[in-house]
């Protein structure tokens, strides 16, 4: 993993300042922060044994994954922005090595490339933060599968309050999730002992 960090200029919160002047910027802006992490990875599985269906799982991919994050405009209620770009490139594949988690896996090979992008809506009063859109919650209810190329993302809503001292309090609602390896949102699904092939949830 490569993390690559860029600023937002002052020249940018300016012009757009003067493009809406009536919209309190500095906090959002001076607050705002943006990285470009790179990552390059391959996976050998190599599990030759009687009756496998498989001989082994071998890939090679580079991924990309953009986060800007911006601040809250001034005020009782701040709102804000954050904005999220995920591209994978297959470096190396093949029909009967595809499956290890990096790559898409396609009727007959594993696509060239898959992507996918999240933006969320956020509000603050005080300390509480409510946010809409794309997330990677990290609870300990909910943990995003991130062992591959690109980080499992989902949909729905989440509060962060830390209004209370030495508390730090997380209610929210997920409707759908990403996986590692694809760039389509389905149902969550729910799996464990007496549940066959997962059962779909929210």
């Amino acid at each position: 993993k490569s993390p690559v960090s860029l600023g937002l200029t002052s020249a940018a919160a300016f012009g757009l300042s003067l493009a809406f002047p009536g919209f309190a910027a500095a906090d959002f802006f001076e607050d705002s922060k943006a990285e470009l992490e790179f990552r390059n990875f391959y996976f050998n599985s190599d599990f030759r044994q009687d009756g496998a269906s498989q001989s082994k799982r071998d890939e090679w991919a580079q991924g990309l994954i953009l986060n800007v994050e911006s601040g809250f405009t001034e005020g009782p209620v701040g709102f804000g922005v954050d904005a999220m770009g995920l591209f994978g490139l297959k470096l190396d594949s093949g029909p009967d090595r595809r499956n290890t988690g990096l790559l898409p896996v396609g009727d007959d090979k594993a696509p060239d490339d898959y992507g996918r992008s999240g933006v969320t809506a956020k509000a603050r009063i005080s300390k509480s933060v409510l946010r809409v859109g794309t997330l990677i919650p990290k609870l300990p209810t909910v943990v995003p599968n991130d062992g591959r190329l690109l980080p499992q993302t989902f949909r729905g809503a989440q509060v962060t309050s830390k209004d209370i001292t030495d508390m730090t309090v997380n209610v929210g609602r997920l409707t759908s999730n990403t996986e590692r390896n694809d760039s389509g949102h389905e149902d969550i699904e729910v799996d464990g002992k007496g549940i066959k092939g997962g059962r779909p949830s929210d």
